[in-house]
């Protein structure tokens, strides 16, 4: 997750008006304009959002019992990872 926080950019509200396809890419902070640029939300684009969950998942316990067993039992195929996690 710090590596999406640090691709953070930080756009007005005013320039996303004038053009939002250029200013919403990644992880953007959107910010008012008025006294100290107070946090009006956050956007996040499909990658980064991927980004997001991903990381996520990696703070489960649920996820690291799946690699402690996975480890523990030997070699493991990727298809039976993938079904594990509902991927397949």
């Amino acid at each position: 997750m710090s590596n999406l926080i640090l691709k953070e950019k930080i756009a007005k509200l005013s320039d996303i008006k004038s053009n939002p396809a250029k200013i919403l890419r990644g992880f953007v902070r959107v910010v008012a304009e008025k006294r100290g640029f107070p946090t009006k939300g956050f956007f996040f684009d499909k990658n980064a959002f991927e980004d997001l969950l991903e990381n996520l998942e990696y703070l489960t316990p649920e996820f690291w019992n799946e690699i402690k067993i996975s480890r523990k039992s030997g070699k493991v195929s990727s298809k039976t990872i993938e079904k594990r996690f509902g991927l397949i």
